[in-house]
This record gives structure tokens, C-alpha cells and sequence, in this order.
């Protein structure tokens, strides 16, 4: 159904703007929340974009404190993810602006 999926388009390397960011991490905590699991995030090579993305959802649904503690239970389950410093940058971005909102 068209409210059951979100499509975030981003080049290979470069994340989601920080507002992009929070329209994702605000959709999937929703439908988390609303379902109590079962949100796939996925960009072409499961390593980057969507690990950005996930990240911002697993502290949006208050599943973590921070992008950094979520970065690392990804990790934890999936070797391959990484997070190159534009990515870094905007979570970090976001999560202040997440600060600046409480």
C-alpha cells in the first residue's frame, strides 16, 4: 500500500539531507511503532545510505540514544555497513536538531 513505503533518492556515497532524514526515520518509527517491527531499509549495496537511514530509525523509535550506539548494533549484525564522514555529518546533524526539538 502507497503508505507502507517511502522512497528517499540519494546518489551511491551521499546520505539523505538531515530533513530527508527525519521524513524517513519518522515514517519507519511510525509503522514500528504501529506494527511492532518489521521495517526493511535498503539501498543498492546494504552498506551506507540505508545504514544512514537506519540509524536515524532506530533512534527516532527510542531503540537507541544515539546514531552512534545504533551504528554500532548494526555493525554487530551486518559486517559490511559503513559510514563514510558525509554520512557521519548528517546524522550528526540531525541528531542535533532532534536535541534542539526536545
Amino acid at each position: 500500500t502507497p503508505d507502507s513505503y517511502l522512497l528517499v533518492r540519494c546518489w551511491d556515497g551521499v546520505p539523505p539531507t538531515p530533513d530527508e532524514l527525519e521524513v524517513a526515520a519518522s515514517f519507519a518509527a511510525e509503522r514500528y511503532k504501529k506494527k511492532g517491527g518489521g521495517i526493511l531499509v535498503h539501498c543498492a549495496h546494504g552498506r551506507g545510505r540505508s545504514t544512514t537511514v537506519m540509524c536515524a530509525c532506530m533512534v527516532k523509535a527510542g531503540l537507541c540514544e544515539t546514531w552512534e550506539e545504533a551504528f554500532e548494533i548494526c555493525r554487530s549484525k551486518r559486517k559490511v555497513v559503513k559510514l563514510n564522514s558525509n554520512m557521519r555529518s548528517c546524522l550528526t546533524r540531525w541528531q542535533e536538531m532532534q536535541r534542539r526539538k526536545k
